[in-house]
């Protein structure tokens, strides 16, 4: 019985033992996978405010680091509560964009962190109030590349990001009485990408309304930029174009009529001739169309 016992307990022990290696032997390939997929790198932060020319100093940053290869990881986000900025951060091998604003912005700012790659800061467009700042200030970069063992420093010059004005000065001809003007700008931008700080294309078209049009003839806007058609990357397809819909007053009664008219070189000529951009006037000629009576004529330039 006892000859029995010990080769049981040998054999128990031999068990045990191939057990044990089996277990070190997953662990170790689970360690190796870990070296592997943590490849990663050290980056920090430091906001050269020395430089900086803006108005305002803000109170609280934060970081948004996209890998711009890896779509399936989330942002990598870091609060920097002191507003100085300075932050340091491990991340892993990739390429990256960051997107760095401060929190304490103008309250007509919406941040929207669901867009692709990017931060969008939204405002109102219209109605045009008295110019409010949007306090806006960005630290962003459009590349910071990190590789394996990286320990980096990455100096950004923080940038105040304004904003622009556009104006429509409606002149209709004397044989058109007008009541009403319902509108759509489609060429400029109420919204910033604030890895750049300049326009987020994907939100143009800015619709507005003028209800007295013969004692309000004009209409203000406040955008972050316009469309440039000759721009790198500008569909073919796609014009900068105003839409009219005038509710006209004619022999008594109210009738709809329609005009468009397309925005393409006139912006072409604001860049070209490098008009002063954070004030821009367009006066909007409105005269009747002989062809048809249900269009008007729209006739747009620019005032220099």
């Amino acid at each position: 019985m006892s000859n029995i016992s010990k080769e049981e307990g040998f054999m128990s022990k031999n068990k045990w033992l191939l057990f044990l290696l089996y277990i070190m032997g997953v662990c170790a390939a689970c360690t190796n996978e870990d070296v592997v997929r943590r490849k990663e790198g050290e980056v920090t932060i430091v906001p050269l405010w020395e430089n900086y020319a803006g108005r305002f100093r803000p109170d609280k940053i934060n970081y948004y680091f996209y890998n711009i290869y890896d779509h399936s990881s989330f942002p990598v986000v870091v609060e920097d509560s002191t507003g100085i900025g300075v932050i340091t951060q491990v991340l892993p091998v990739g390429i990256y964009r960051l997107a760095g604003y401060n929190t304490n912005v103008s309250a007509d700012v919406i941040l929207d962190t669901t867009k692709y790659l990017t931060v969008v800061a939204k405002f109102p467009s219209y109605p045009y109030t008295d110019y409010v700042p949007l306090n806006l200030c960005i630290i962003s970069s459009e590349e910071i590349i990190i590789y394996d063992k990286d320990v980096i420093t990455k100096e950004i010059l923080p940038v105040e990001v304004k904003t622009k004005s556009l104006e429509l000065i409606f002149r209709p001809s004397e044989d058109i009485t007008i009541n009403q003007i319902n509108g759509t700008l489609d060429g400029a931008f109420a919204s910033i990408n604030l890895v750049n700080g300049r326009a987020f294309e994907d939100e143009s078209d800015i619709f507005f309304k003028v209800d007295d049009p013969v004692n309000n003839k004009k209409v203000k806007f406040r955008i972050s930029d316009v469309y440039s058609p000759s721009a790198v990357g500008f569909p073919s397809y796609k014009e900068s174009k105003l839409s009219l819909t005038l509710e006209v007053k004619e022999g008594g009664k109210t009738k709809t009529k329609k005009g468009e008219f397309i925005l393409n070189d006139i912006i072409e000529d604001i860049r070209t001739n490098k008009i002063p951009d954070d004030a821009i006037t367009l006066y909007v000629d409105i005269s009747s169309y002989k062809k048809l009576e249900e269009k008007v004529n729209l006739d747009v330039t620019l005032s220099r």
